[in-house]
């Protein structure tokens, strides 16, 4: 795909064969002829628009922005938005002008207060685990081969006229942030830590009660003996709290009952190849000076590890 929209031409480095970049995008189902492809194809559609070259499809590109709501949406309907934005409170230009009745519900920013209609320039504020957060009224898409088909456009912190370094760490920053956020992290990090702490084959219940620790902070103990007896580790509110998660794998069920012990799937398994290491210091092996190389003796998947 060839982006036309850079001014005044396609860039001179861009080459349709020599620079070729792959990259997954959401096609909108609602383009195209019914029963054809959502993207541009060769055999299917001929590249509405484009053009044929063997068994690919080259398109012009264009970036299109567009309002996404024309009134006060709701809280769900904000965080729907993919395009985040500042704190409109740091310019003076940006005033507040309407919010929604519902609890924690939606603050509208315009630069012109009295306006009535919203712009790609409005910003909405919600609360999203307990702080407030803002988006742009924008819905940006990449139209291609003659705009037959579209797909949303992808976020970017860099300026391509003018990349900076701090362009950088904040793409990096808001990627972390993306992913430690995301629902499947509670389970991922906890499935991972509690085999590092000696259990191969977790009970849904110990990673129910890791994610849970994860996703709010903290960890609540009670003595068997005594229900009245609390500890609490972590921070409320607090997400990915490692103290939480710790003490949530430390004091699990599974890991003070002693009829666990007694369970042949419970446990965790040792790695292959510290099996192997421990064998070799068994019978006090050691490495020759001169010979820095296994020659392929540790190859990837000898031991069951890739």
């Amino acid at each position: 795909i060839l982006n036309k929209q850079v001014f005044p031409h396609v860039q001179s480095h861009v080459h349709p064969k020599k620079t070729r970049n792959y990259f997954y995008v959401q096609w909108d189902p609602s383009k195209g002829d019914v029963g054809k492809l959502d993207y541009p194809h060769v055999s299917d559609n001929n590249c509405d628009g484009g053009t044929v070259e063997g068994d690919t499809c080259l398109c012009v590109a264009t970036v299109a922005d567009q309002p996404m709501y024309s009134s006060i949406p709701s809280r769900s309907q904000v965080l729907a938005l993919k395009v985040g934005a500042f704190d409109p409170t740091l310019y003076e230009e940006y005033h507040i002008v309407q919010q929604s009745n519902e609890p924690d519900g939606v603050s509208v920013y315009k630069r012109d207060s009295s306006a009535d209609d919203y712009t790609t320039k409005t910003i909405f504020r919600v609360m999203k685990d307990d702080e407030h957060v803002f988006f742009k009224n924008v819905l940006s898409v990449v139209k291609v081969c003659d705009r037959e088909f579209e797909f949303r456009n992808s976020p970017t912190f860099y300026d391509i006229a003018n990349p900076e370094l701090v362009s950088a760490y904040q793409e990096t920053d808001a990627y972390i942030d993306y992913v430690h956020n995301h629902a499947s992290a509670p389970p991922f990090v906890c499935t991972s830590l509690l085999k590092h702490f000696g259990y191969s084959n977790p009970t849904p219940l110990q990673t129910l009660e890791c994610s849970n620790a994860f996703k709010t902070g903290v960890f609540t103990f009670d003595d068997p003996t005594n229900q009245s007896d609390t500890l609490s580790f972590g921070v409320a509110g607090q997400r990915g709290n490692l103290a939480a998660v710790a003490a949530s794998i430390i004091l699990s069920d599974e890991a003070l009952t002693p009829t666990v012990d007694l369970d042949p799937a419970a446990g965790g398994i040792k790695s292959p190849l510290l099996k192997l290491t421990q064998a070799m210091r068994s019978f006090k092996l050691t490495r020759t000076l001169h010979h820095r190389r296994t020659d392929g003796f540790f190859s990837a998947g000898a031991f069951g590890e890739d």
